[in-house]
């Protein structure tokens, strides 16, 4: 499994993107699905494969700010 939120490197680098970066933290789950997640958003996503979660993420990111 990748990195998590935890992990000292990513929480650093969380702290140090350029300005209009963002972290979408990607966890496995117990089922083998994942869930991508932002700190401080209440939008999940969902999905087979980390990318399936994150893309998911970004539609519905996306849909959030069309309202």
């Amino acid at each position: 499994m990748g990195a998590t939120y935890h992990d000292k490197e990513v929480h650093d680098e969380q702290h140090s993107t350029p300005k209009g970066w963002t972290t979408i933290v990607l966890d496995e789950l117990d089922d083998g699905r994942w869930l991508a997640t932002q700190g401080g958003v209440s939008v999940q996503g969902h999905g087979e494969t980390a990318a399936d979660a994150a893309a998911e993420y970004c539609r519905k990111i996306s849909v959030m700010g069309d309202e």
